[in-house]
């Protein structure tokens, strides 16, 4: 009953929580931004899969409440949670020994955060949808693509 959407919260939630930490560590590493004062990684991680793991199972009460609305009910009002989340970021204070410029920058560097999840979990609910056997077609197909076309310049190459 709960399998599939239960697998979707964690799936997002991992994928989430990955592209997160590619996020930050660019933007610490290119920027020189350092937020880990104030969060640390393991409490982004967190949130990501709390947040796509709460959506699956806040999906699924929707859709067996209203099978008709549930899920339209459920993508307004999680559109709306995400923004009002937004809240968080703009009026954290602070410390007052951090950089002026920072300060400035922490609420973009948290409102990117805020939407990855959401974003993974909406991207990843029509691919979960269907079957498995056609899943594994479909990535066996984009995954022979690629590889065709990154090997064809060597193969053009060699060939001639």
């Amino acid at each position: 009953m709960f399998k599939k959407p239960f697998f979707h919260g964690v799936s997002s939630g991992l994928l989430s929580g990955l592209i997160c930490y590619i996020f930050t560590t660019i933007l610490s590493s290119e920027f020189y931004y350092d937020f880990s004062l104030i969060i640390s990684m393991e409490n982004i991680f967190g949130a990501a899969m709390f947040t796509s793991v709460f959506a699956s199972l806040m999906n699924t009460v929707a859709i067996r409440v209203s099978p008709k609305f549930g899920e339209i009910i459920f993508n307004v009002l999680f559109s709306i949670a995400i923004f009002a989340s937004l809240l968080m970021p703009m009026l954290y204070k602070l410390p007052l020994d951090f950089d002026e410029y920072l300060t400035v920058i922490f609420p973009t560097y948290a409102m990117v955060l805020h939407f990855i999840p959401a974003f993974v979990w909406f991207a990843l609910k029509p691919i979960l949808k269907i079957n498995v056997s056609r899943l594994i077609m479909i990535v066996g197909v984009i995954v022979y693509i690629s590889i065709w076309y990154s090997l064809k310049p060597i193969l053009m190459y060699v060939l001639h």
